[in-house]
């Protein structure tokens, strides 16, 4: 995915929400244990607890998601996924560290991943289970999803999302290229009309941009097809 190319950010620190720790801990403890960890939260010493726990759960998390990075490099995107021998893969790095930076980070990787190798239903789904605070890679998560959708040949779908992560980036060349990327799918649909509105909006609100000079030529080429 060229969203993580284009010079999004990677990796976030922002602490998870309360609601994400109990998730957290309601996934990898036994009941007696989560009843014993919400007692600690009501107590000023539960603070401190929640507040190592949750460093110590990231810094594994990142670790866990290091080992992985040769096997993305090099487009072994399977192993990725699923990971090899004592090297958990993705997949399971998303499921473990939930509710940590990195543990999102490997969401939006899996999905990535998930798109690499063309299984457009699962990306779909672990696309929309993104949860990341930076805004950027929310888009990226947004565009994956509409990416998926053009490879179903879901173009009205794709369309939409991607003005949906036009609307959500924060970084100007992202919004115009998804932008652009949303009137190419009403242009592939025949809807001439909603492609020209958005080529002439990027014009606009972008100029000088790489986005606004595509949107340029692709508007004169539509022009004459134009009620």
């Amino acid at each position: 995915m060229n969203e993580i190319e284009s010079g999004a950010p990677i990796h976030q620190h922002a602490k998870p929400s309360a609601d994400d720790n109990l998730l957290y801990v309601a996934i990898k403890y036994k009941a007696a244990i989560i009843a014993a960890i919400v007692l600690l939260l009501c107590t000023g010493g539960g603070i401190f607890f929640w507040m190592q726990h949750q460093k110590t759960s990231e810094e594994e998390a990142a670790l866990q998601l290091s080992r992985i990075a040769s096997f993305l490099d090099r487009g072994d995107y399977k192993t990725a996924i699923n990971g090899t021998g004592k090297i958990p893969g993705l997949k399971k790095i998303s499921d473990d560290y939930s509710g940590t930076s990195s543990g999102n980070m490997a969401t939006l990787l899996l999905a990535n991943a998930y798109y690499s190798i063309k299984n457009f239903d699962s990306a779909l789904k672990v696309y929309k289970s993104v949860s990341i605070e930076n805004k950027d890679l929310v888009a990226a998560a947004l565009a994956g999803t509409a990416d998926s959708y053009v490879g179903k040949n879901q173009l009205a779908m794709a369309a939409e999302s991607y003005q949906e992560a036009s609307k959500k980036a924060e970084n100007t060349v992202l919004k115009a290229q998804y932008l652009a990327h949303a009137a190419d799918s009403y242009q592939a649909l025949n809807q001439l009309q909603k492609a020209s509105e958005l080529y002439t909006r990027i014009i606009a609100d972008y100029p000088g941009s790489t986005g606004a000079a595509l949107a340029q030529r692709s508007l004169w080429k539509i022009s004459g097809k134009l009620k």
